[in-house]
């Protein structure tokens, strides 16, 4: 039987998993704590997705090389700021002909650099079997076997149409790209919109507030991925204005619930306390302000939702500030900074 490993026993690395499962792997999830290898061995559950029993071929195991051993697909899902550390764990186990999927939505934040350049720096080794794997996908769903897509994008034709086969099934629809730029940066920065959008609706301010920050989220997210080497057409898909759709709008999405909080007053410190939910877009946030900042590219968006996470902007103002910029004609050239 073919091998599977997934770091990362989340809700985002077990609905992986099983997708594996179902096409016939044996899937080990690899977790550092103790505790949560017992609950996926002994009750065949996660903590974050309810509901949800684990199919007998996921194993879950604490030690990295009994994971790594003679998988032939390795999809990395831990939270950005995990990204580093593991990588630096599992790059000289993995076996010479292995796949890596890099399942991350996020920036490392120290270094600005997306999950797989984190991978590629530390193991150079990994270039041209490297791919990455994001689109409009809730975890929950994709566990409850609902019909989704999504985009694996790598350098590589061979290696992102091998993933593509190990990850299609009948409900999970694949597609691949060649850039790998945009799918990641769609992946991350959407993050942020999902926050604004929470805010708005927190604040009670309607669904044309909302379609107005989504739209025009989606044009500042791709004004940076174009100064950062990105095809602007790759953000008018899946892993782009899906992804950012979905996660703006969609009740399961942790960004948009913390913008809620947010919008209703509640402190974000609060409101991670109160769900022990990790919000990838508070800390890319923070990296996106820099890396507007080094590309010279206009964040408004940004700008507000960084000033009023970090700055102590009133949510009210910040929505004044938009709404009151300077006059601009919609359409953009990408192109033109």
């Amino acid at each position: 039987m073919k091998k599977a490993c997934v770091i990362g026993a989340g809700a985002w690395g077990a609905a992986l998993a099983m997708v594996l499962c179902d096409n016939g792997y044996q899937v080990f999830i690899w977790a550092r704590n103790e505790k949560t290898v017992e609950e996926i061995n002994q009750r065949r559950q996660v903590p974050r997705l309810a509901g949800i029993q684990l199919p007998p071929g996921i194993t879950a195991v604490s030690d990295p090389l009994e994971a790594a051993r003679d998988a032939s697909i390795v999809v990395s899902a831990v939270p950005s700021s995990a990204v580093s550390e593991v990588a630096r764990t599992f790059a000289f186990l993995l076996p010479e002909d292995s796949i890596v999927v890099s399942a991350t939505k996020g920036f490392d934040e120290a270094t600005l650099r997306r999950p797989s350049e984190v991978w590629k720096d530390i193991a150079p080794s990994l270039e041209g079997r490297l791919v990455v794997i994001s689109g409009p996908n809730f975890a929950q769903e994709i566990a409850q076997k609902l019909p989704a897509a999504t985009v694996i994008a790598g350098k590589d034709p061979s290696a992102r149409e091998l993933a593509q086969t190990a990850f299609m099934t009948r409900y999970f629809r694949v597609y691949t790209h060649w850039d790998v730029i945009g799918v990641e940066l769609g992946g991350a920065l959407k993050n942020i919109i999902a926050l604004a959008c929470g805010m708005v609706e927190g604040m009670g301010l309607g669904y044309n507030a909302q379609a107005g920050i989504i739209s025009r989220g989606i044009a500042e997210v791709t004004r940076l991925g174009v100064a950062m080497g990105a095809d602007p057409l790759t953000f008018a898909g899946l892993s782009g204005l899906g992804d950012l759709v979905l996660t703006s709008t969609g009740h399961l999405s942790r960004n948009r619930q913390a913008g809620i909080a947010v919008g209703k007053g509640e402190p974000v410190q609060s409101f991670l306390n109160r769900t022990g939910y990790t919000v990838e877009g508070l800390s890319t946030v923070k990296t996106v302000k820099r890396l507007a900042a080094i590309y010279k590219v206009s964040m408004p968006i940004t700008d507000v939702v960084y000033r009023i996470l970090y700055e102590n902007l009133p949510v009210h103002r910040g929505l004044y500030e938009i709404m009151n910029r300077e006059k601009r004609a919609e359409p953009e050239d990408y192109f033109v900074r």
